[in-house]
């Protein structure tokens, strides 16, 4: 800044000895403008720069942990498997605000088996809905929610089976986004549980992922693409001491496809494997899921009603 200040009062001596003053205010107008744009520029690139190396460290780790715990625990860890069956469903209802934010609702339900029973849809093990508020840059989209989640019928896999409300932040860094998309994703979950007796416990969650998505006979996601999916995510345990001692909770792998109907209504179809060790036993989730995405839903209800 100091050297911007010295640049000035020499610029502006320099105009009023040769073309006098209201020249010199002039072409002193002109300086700050162009002073102000190099600033900006400077933030802005900075703040990149700065992004940039957080998710590329944020994806070490993440790597670093995956092949830890994919390959060097369960060759260390020789327990029981317990195996269940899942399927779940979402709906996200994406809708514009102004200029770079957007908003959206998203509402799910989660069907599992139990032990012993491979029915997926055995029990209604969880009710949620979401309200998001997503700020979109180039390369770079910063989101914050708040949704409740009901769980009916979780207590028959010897959890309380009561209400919780879930909040949480996120990044999402974009590496590349053509021919093909490559993103990382970093997600701080704030949860408070209702227990029977003690009223709401408050722990957090850390969630790190890799995606990458690439369509099959467009150049981007619109009406009539087809399009692959595929990501890799990294869960800590559930605690309230998680940003002091970390521990590893899960590892969740996706792989799916999606077709595009209309620009802004798309349907996809993954399959999840979440992994949970443990010292005694592990716990794998082999999930299918549907997931409905309606964009520009209100607009486009709007004009569908007033044809």
């Amino acid at each position: 800044m100091l050297p911007c200040l010295f640049i000035k009062n020499i610029y502006v001596f320099h105009y009023r000895q040769r073309y006098g003053e209201r020249a010199a205010v002039c072409n002193l107008n002109v300086l700050k403008s162009k002073i102000n744009k190099s600033l900006h520029r400077i933030a802005v690139e900075s703040f990149n720069r700065f992004i940039k190396n957080a998710m590329s460290y944020m994806m070490g780790l993440l790597f670093v942990s995956v092949m830890f715990h994919i390959i060097a625990l369960p060759v260390a860890v020789y327990g029981q498997t317990k195996s269940y069956n899942q399927f779940w469903n979402d709906f996200q209802f994406v809708t514009p605000i102004k200029g770079k934010w957007s908003n959206e609702i998203n509402i799910g339900q989660v069907w599992t088996s139990l032990s012993g029973d491979d029915d997926p849809f055995h029990s209604n093990a969880q009710l949620y809905a979401r309200v998001w508020l997503h700020y979109s840059l180039s390369k770079f989209k910063l989101s914050v929610f708040t949704g409740y989640n009901h769980n009916p019928e979780i207590k028959l896999m010897e959890q309380d089976g009561l209400p919780e409300i879930r909040s949480a932040v996120q990044g999402i860094y974009y590496f590349i986004k053509t021919p093909f998309t490559l993103s990382g994703r970093l997600r701080i979950e704030d949860h408070l549980d209702r227990r029977i007796e003690q009223g709401f416990d408050e722990s957090f969650r850390v969630r790190s992922q890799v995606k990458l998505t690439k369509t099959l006979n467009a150049t981007e996601i619109a009406k009539g693409s087809v399009y692959l999916v595929a990501s890799e995510e990294v869960f800590t345990q559930t605690a309230a001491d998680v940003f002091e001692y970390p521990r590893f909770g899960s590892n969740r792998l996706t792989i799916g496809c999606g077709y595009a109907f209309t620009n802004d209504f798309l349907v996809e179809m993954d399959y999840s494997n979440d992994y949970y060790p443990n010292k005694n036993h592990q716990l794998s989730y082999h999930t299918v899921q549907v997931n409905f995405s309606c964009y520009n839903w209100l607009k486009n209800l709007k004009n569908t009603l007033l044809r």
